[in-house]
């Protein structure tokens, strides 16, 4: 026989116990039985959800429900979301779990006659063990208070370059703060390897003056694959992953894209590893892969020694200057095995903010470009950045060209000390500013004296390759410097390409 029932709705009522937090919504049903007996109706419901740590649903979990009166326990499997009902359902005390999972504490429920009980279990909330946990980011204030026994990094949350004072309206980073940054310090050494986001996440060395130098990345060409423009410095474009804190190494990971300065479309994906040691030196790792088969040829330059100057500050203020002469110094080119050397200086134009007459001595350039390894160095005061690389590091000197950009007649553009401001603060897109009276007030600048190609290597044999390069920071002596640029390549490919990366761990000591 069919019966009639209507019901009223009661209000809900929330509580959490002891882990598991509970929401009951009681209907009284009525019923036209007349023989009904009471308390004895089979009409009670307990229905919900098996939540996890975030609120999101569990599926396939075991749900028991104990009645506490009759001893008797129903065990059902929610559903894919995480659902579970019992249904015809006496009143009385019950308690509910899942078995299935530790972490849900039983909850007790005292169900009326023809009630729906709505509940949420939950379970209880856990954290990982410091032992596991990834450091959070830190203030620039916390990290000057910072000790390593070797090397380290640290996230800090509020770093921007050169002094820059203005607003930020750059797309944010993942966590919407554009002052994100990734900083690698050192116990005996006074300069930092920093990857900011307003760099792109691009790294430069920077000296204790707040100049600096950027080894660049692999550059497309006239804007149709490009890292330094709008979409570019997306977090979805470029980002950093600290794989190694230290402090006996430290190893960071840098992906990017380089991306359509239009359209935002990604070209080409590259993968670059660096390994910092507790001696100053640091390993970098460079690979690429197009998006595009069969288009290549838009991540040709994978180095490039870029100066970095603070706000209001030019090459004329960062370089070391001969005082006999007044010219600036702005490169030295090493040959790792032989005694060839190759010095590019420049005598500032007075009346011009980066105009330069450019002179050089030493070796020719071809001397240079033909050898099986060499040193790029930018001068600078209070240190001296270079970049090491060569046959036995991946780059090739038959199918690679180095090239200073004071003279043409090495591959150079011919800049001399031209500068721009649209990076390391990324205000503009990546087709460059060049620094005026009044963006020299605002901005950091850079600018660019020597770099490298593949001028002979197929772009589908460019795309197959591993490359390596050895960073740090000398003094004066060049001669150290080659030393170590000597060291370092003689090791062979099999050390430099060894699955422990530790090819710059023993290198004499920068001088």
């Amino acid at each position: 026989m069919l019966q009639k029932r209507s019901f009223s709705r009661r209000k809900f009522i929330s509580t959490t116990l002891l882990g598991a937090a509970v929401t009951l919504e009681s209907r009284a049903f009525i019923t036209s039985d007349k023989n009904r007996v009471p308390g004895k109706s089979l009409s009670g419901i307990i229905r919900g959800t098996v939540l996890g740590g975030s609120d999101i649903y569990i599926p396939n979990s075991q749900v028991e429900l104990y009645n506490t009166g009759t001893k008797k326990s129903t065990v059902v499997t929610s559903t894919y979301g995480g659902k579970f009902e019992f249904k015809d359902l006496e009143a009385g005390k019950y308690e509910i779990t899942v078995p299935s999972m530790d972490g849900f504490t039983p909850v007790k429920i005292d169900l009326s006659e023809d009630a729906v009980t709505e509940v949420s279990l939950k379970i209880k909330k856990l954290v990982i063990s410091k032992a596991f946990s990834k450091p959070g980011p830190i203030t620039l204030a916390e990290l000057k208070g910072m000790a390593t026994k070797g090397v380290s990094v640290a996230e800090v949350s509020d770093y921007i370059y050169g002094n820059y004072q203005g607003e930020l309206k750059c797309p944010p980073n993942a966590d919407g703060n554009p002052r994100k940054a990734f900083i690698i310090f050192w116990k005996d050494f006074s300069h930092r390897f920093i990857f900011a986001h307003e760099s792109s996440y691009c790294p430069m060395m920077e000296l204790p003056s707040g100049a600096g130098v950027c080894y660049q990345f692999f550059e497309g060409n006239e804007g149709r694959a490009e890292l330094f423009n709008t979409p570019g410095r997306r977090d979805r474009n470029t980002f950093v992953e600290i794989m190694e804190h230290g402090p006996d190494r430290v190893w960071v990971r840098w992906i990017y894209f380089g991306v359509n300065q239009d359209t935002g479309e990604q070209y080409y994906r590259a993968t670059e590893d660096f390994w910092a040691y507790p001696n100053g030196m640091i390993v970098r790792r460079q690979t690429y892969t197009s998006l595009y088969p069969g288009i290549h040829g838009h991540a040709r330059e994978p180095i490039e020694n870029i100066g970095m100057c603070p706000v209001g500050k030019t090459w004329v203020d960062v370089l070391k200057q001969d005082d006999k002469t007044g010219e600036h110094h702005p490169l030295v080119v090493l040959d790792a095995f032989s005694e060839n050397r190759y010095d590019v200086f420049w005598k500032h134009i007075p009346g011009t903010i980066y105009g330069a007459v450019p002179r050089r001595t030493g070796s020719s350039w071809k001397e240079l470009d033909d050898s099986a390894g060499t040193a790029i160095v930018i001068p600078m005061k209070g240190g001296s950045p270079f970049c090491v690389f060569g046959d036995a590091s991946g780059f090739r000197h038959d199918f690679t060209r180095i090239k200073e950009h004071s003279h043409t007649d090495t591959g150079g553009v011919g800049w001399i000390g031209q500068s721009w401001d649209h990076w390391p603060i990324g205000w503009l897109n990546s087709q460059g500013h060049d620094v005026d009276n009044e963006s020299l007030k605002k901005y950091p600048n850079h600018f660019s004296p020597a770099g490298m190609d593949f001028f002979a290597l197929p772009d589908e044999e460019a795309e197959k390759g591993v490359y390596y390069s050895l960073i740090g920071v000398g003094g004066d002596n060049m001669e150290a410097i080659r030393l170590i640029a000597k060291t370092w390549l003689k090791k062979g490919e099999d050390a430099i390409l060894s699955g422990k990366m530790n090819s710059g761990v023993d290198l004499p000591p920068i001088l």
